[in-house]
């Protein structure tokens, strides 16, 4: 669980990471689709995944 927990922080930290640089007009909008509402509610569910995963007792860990 604590390498989901890793997977899940990076990919949330890197998706808050894309909508500040799309907020800040560094990088376009790909789609219409792809706004910075988007990057940051996807990084906010990543994050709290992570959280979730990271204090999860797996039955197989220790």
């Amino acid at each position: 669980m604590r390498t989901a927990a890793i997977v899940f922080g990076a990919l949330g930290g890197a998706a808050v990471i894309m909508g500040a640089l799309t907020v800040g007009g560094v990088i376009p909008e790909f789609t219409a689709q792809l706004t910075w509402m988007f990057w940051f509610a996807l990084g906010g569910v990543l994050l709290l995944s992570s959280i979730a995963f990271a204090v999860c007792r797996g039955r197989g860990e220790e």
